[in-house]
């Protein structure tokens, strides 16, 4: 009987694989381009909060006004700036005006004066302002090209009661549907209308010496 006979069998060198330069190329693509998308997210994100921010500043600001008005009704002729003399932009560096009401007494006119000098610094953001080396002081917090308006329709045999439109405008960051196109526009029309926002806050104000 024959002893038995072992098989061998030639065991072939195992494929090695891994990354190509093209796979690592596709790769490296994928990445770069998911990279951008969350970049570009953040930066639509970051857009958005900026300009929600600068709305909310400006109700912010209507309601200050208002309330100065609603306290002092009689001064309604002085706080009327109506459509053509916008406020915004001349306040940084101009002294309050005389008398100071806050530490004498003043008359309505007087009262009014001293409100839109203080409100138009809240607009120009007067309280956080740089010096450039000329000499030019700037804020750093206002909103960009911001205008306002405080325009009054008394009723009828009325002289301070009736409704007030506080109209603000500013300049966004993007380009958007002109929000003042056909309707109420707060100093003259020449400005950039592809970024320009605006905000209305009306409100019936009464003179209770009129009633």
């Amino acid at each position: 009987m024959l002893p038995a006979t072992r098989k061998s069998y030639a065991v072939g060198a195992r494929s090695e694989s891994g990354f190509t330069l093209i796979e690592a190329l596709i790769a490296g693509v994928i990445l770069a381009i998911g990279v951008l998308g969350v970049v570009s997210l953040l930066s639509m994100s970051k857009v958005s909060q900026h300009e929600s921010i600068q709305r909310m500043r400006a109700v912010s600001l209507a309601d200050d006004i208002l309330e100065r008005i609603r306290r002092n009704p009689d001064g309604m002729a002085v706080y009327h700036t109506g459509l053509a003399s916008p406020l915004g932009g001349e306040s940084l560096g101009v002294d309050a005006p005389d008398p100071d009401c806050n530490a004498s007494a003043c008359t309505t006119e007087e009262l009014a004066t001293l409100d839109l000098w203080a409100w138009e610094r809240l607009l120009d953001g007067a309280s956080t302002t740089v010096t450039d080396d000329e000499g030019e002081v700037s804020s750093t917090s206002s909103m960009r090209s911001v205008r306002a308006c405080v325009n009054f329709t008394a009723d009828s045999l009325k002289t301070n009661t009736g409704m007030v439109d506080i109209i603000l405008q500013w300049q966004g960051l993007n380009e958007t549907k002109d929000a003042a196109a056909g309707g109420i526009v707060c100093g003259d029309d020449t400005d950039e209308s592809e970024t320009r926002r605006q905000l209305i806050v009306s409100s019936y104000v009464i003179d209770e010496k009129e009633l």
